[in-house]
């Protein structure tokens, strides 16, 4: 897509508001966060980094938060989010559509845009950012990556438009550390930095889990589905092992691809005997029943095909002190901590995921003896306010 397929519209009146003294930042900066390879955010996605983040500049730094799409459905996460607002456009029938409403909102509103939260380097990104830069040239722009081995390494880093991308942000960030390294090397005319999906509890209740109080119970959250979460893996690892271990039970927390229901209901058709033990709640929007679900567990599982860094989950499991197993996604160091707080399997290998949990399930000390350092790890590594923090440090020097 270029610029030609978009509506031209005019730069002038509007006067731009400064951002460099701090004593203005402090009081008046406007954090946006629109969203253009969709039209529209979900209300699962303000709880994820998407909309953490805004949200926390503006817990912390008392900013103006703002994120900006199409309406869809509602938004029941903001009622614990205070201060987080949602600006709707209208609808549109696609996205070259979509990207010119939000240039317009832009022309409208860019006095109020001082720093400006994009996810992912697509080319529509490329678009909105050559109207934002000639709006402010004095914003700031963070580009958090989301970065896969996969994506990653299908991007031609040279191309121009590309490069005057990268050009225009002020802090490019990966989640996860081997990325950082790779791109770090591979476009190096940037800097690549490495900023973590934090955990934030939102609930006004202290998370305070004890070994004790956690039960045989495996765990993944997220969408549920074949493709990229690859979650037959684990239902069909556990078909395999679950009478050797009559004392475990799975646990699936999410809402389930209609595309995967069939996987379910041939799998509950073979084995009869697991519906008692297989449990699918379906999404949990509740915070405070979510977090009761990482707190019960032992093992929080995650059998993906690739993510774009540290997911979500992994901070609040990890929080919850959930030992991991996971596939060896390019995040996998970063998950189990090289190793001293989970274990990891090939992507896809459903003998090698059977293996790693005899392996755990059947010494009891090899969790245990790992809960005090998850714990350490989760709040030394994922904390989301230490994060905001240095990624304030990083936008604007303090």
């Amino acid at each position: 897509m270029s610029l030609d397929s978009l509506q031209s519209y005019s730069t002038e009146p509007l006067e731009i508001r400064s951002s460099n003294d701090a004593s203005s930042l402090l009081r008046n900066v406007g954090v946006w966060a629109p969203i253009l390879i969709a039209t529209s955010w979900n209300n699962q996605q303000l709880l994820e980094d998407a909309g953490l983040v805004p949200y926390l500049f503006h817990k912390v730094y008392e900013y103006d938060a703002t994120m900006l799409g199409c309406k869809d459905g509602e938004y029941p996460s903001l009622d614990i989010l205070q201060g987080l607002r949602m600006e709707f456009l209208p609808d549109c029938a696609n996205l070259t559509e979509h990207l010119n409403e939000n240039i317009r909102y832009l022309h409208m509103h860019y006095s109020e845009m001082d720093l400006l939260i994009l996810c992912g380097p697509y080319d529509l990104h490329y678009l909105y950012l050559q109207e934002y830069r000639k709006l402010r040239p004095d914003g700031k722009v963070y580009l958090a990556l989301d970065a896969n081995s996969h994506w990653m390494d299908r991007i031609e880093w040279t191309e121009p438009e590309f490069v005057a991308m990268l050009d225009s942000c002020d802090v490019i960030a990966t989640s996860c550390r081997k990325m950082w390294q790779h791109l770090n090397k591979k476009w190096n005319r940037c800097v690549i930095e490495y900023i973590p999906n934090g955990f934030f509890n939102p609930t006004g209740n202290e998370v305070n889990v004890t070994y004790d109080q956690k039960e045989n119970i495996l765990l993944t959250v997220g969408r549920i589905e074949t493709y990229q979460k690859a979650n037959h893996i684990l239902l069909e690892a556990f078909s395999i092992i679950y009478d050797e271990f009559p004392d475990w039970n799975l646990n699936l927390v999410g809402s389930i691809d209609d595309s995967f229901q069939s996987f379910i209901d041939e799998y509950f058709f073979i084995y009869p005997e697991l519906r008692d033990r297989v449990r699918f709640t379906g999404l949990i929007e509740d915070r405070i029943e979510l977090f009761a679900e990482y707190a019960r567990a032992k093992i929080f599982v995650m059998t993906s095909i690739l993510e774009g860094g540290v997911p979500n989950v992994i901070a609040e499991s990890l929080y919850h002190g959930c030992y991991q197993i996971t596939s060896e996604i390019d995040a996998v160091d970063d998950i189990i901590c090289n190793g001293e707080i989970g274990k990891s399997f090939p992507i896809n290998d459903v003998s090698a995921l059977v293996e790693v949990l005899r392996e755990v399930l059947s010494n009891e000390e090899i969790i245990s003896s790992a809960f005090p350092k998850i714990l350490d790890y989760a709040h030394s590594n994922f904390d989301g306010y230490l994060i905001i923090k240095r990624l304030h440090h990083l936008l604007y020097g303090y």
